[in-house]
């Protein structure tokens, strides 16, 4: 008798896991669904940027205020995309209403997996080999493909046309000052931009994945960065310090308290910050 309630039992938990796992394959497909209609024009201001031989998704919101100060191209990170929900969605549809023109265009990152080390037992007890064991133990083709692809593990080459193609349409919609901000991993392509804008211009740096050794080509700048409560950002300090270190002036930080890596709950406090600055270097300065 036991084993029969056992037996069943088994049966009535095998069912249970193939329904739940098929509820999270449906869930998933519906989000991955949903994922592409926001980004194939379900979007405000979508549209289709040319690049070269191709087209890439791209998002523009004119100035809604009838004041028209200048323009914004946002860049963003290597996790979201042109209406990621968040930050990216916050800055792109709130700096029209203050006299901002917006752009945002799909950028291509290489993707990494995210490995996090076990802490178990059996994780700890699991034999491992060294990196040089492991390349040596695999086919010479393979070795020669792993190798080639570390190599890609690199901005691509095509970010810095996607955002040439971004900005040269962006001034052909607007005249006028023109600021980059640049979210995380974009920050690294920011400099290649400087030759296509006047100099009525400027950055902004939210989270910034930069290692300064020679000054910015685009000045001035904002730099906005996460900070825990009781911790210190040691990267944003070491940004501080340099542009002290070269007496630039026109050098602004702010750091929010409590903000996670994404800002989640804070977007509206970036926003601000970035309004109030452009509003101090673009607008006041020309009244």
């Amino acid at each position: 008798m036991q084993n029969v309630l056992k037996g069943g039992l088994l049966a009535l938990l095998i069912l249970f896991s193939q329904a739940l796992t098929a509820a999270d394959e449906n869930a998933e497909t519906a989000q991955s669904d949903l994922s592409v209609l926001r980004q194939s024009g379900e979007v405000n201001g979508y549209l289709r940027l040319p690049v070269g031989d191709n087209k890439v998704d791209a998002t523009l919101i004119p100035d809604r205020s009838g004041r028209a100060y200048g323009k914004v191209l946002i860049l963003h990170d290597s996790n979201d995309g042109i209406d990621s929900p968040g930050l990216i969605s916050t800055l792109r549809l709130g700096l029209p209403d203050s006299g901002w023109t917006t752009m945002t265009v799909a950028m291509s990152y290489p993707q990494e997996p995210n490995i996090y080390p076990g802490t178990t037992t059996a994780s700890a007890a699991r034999p491992t080999l060294a990196a040089s064991e492991a390349k040596a133990s695999l086919p010479e083709e393979e070795t020669d493909k792993e190798a080639d692809a570390g190599n890609d593990k690199q901005v691509p080459a095509d970010n810095p046309a996607r955002v040439s193609a971004a900005l040269a349409y962006l001034n052909a919609q607007q005249a006028g000052t023109t600021v980059v901000l640049a979210v995380g991993d974009a920050a690294k392509l920011a400099d290649a931009l400087a030759g296509q804008m006047d100099e009525q211009r400027g950055l902004i740096w939210i989270r910034p994945n930069v290692e300064l050794n020679v000054l910015p080509a685009i000045m001035p700048i904002l730099d906005i960065a996460p900070t825990l409560p009781g911790r210190m950002n040691d990267e944003a300090r070491a940004r501080r310090v340099f542009m002290q270190q070269q007496q630039v002036e026109n050098y602004a930080q702010r750091l929010i308290s409590g903000a996670g890596y994404r800002f989640y709950g804070f977007e509206q406090r970036v926003l601000s910050y970035v309004r109030g600055w452009l509003a101090k270097q673009f607008v006041e300065a020309d009244n």
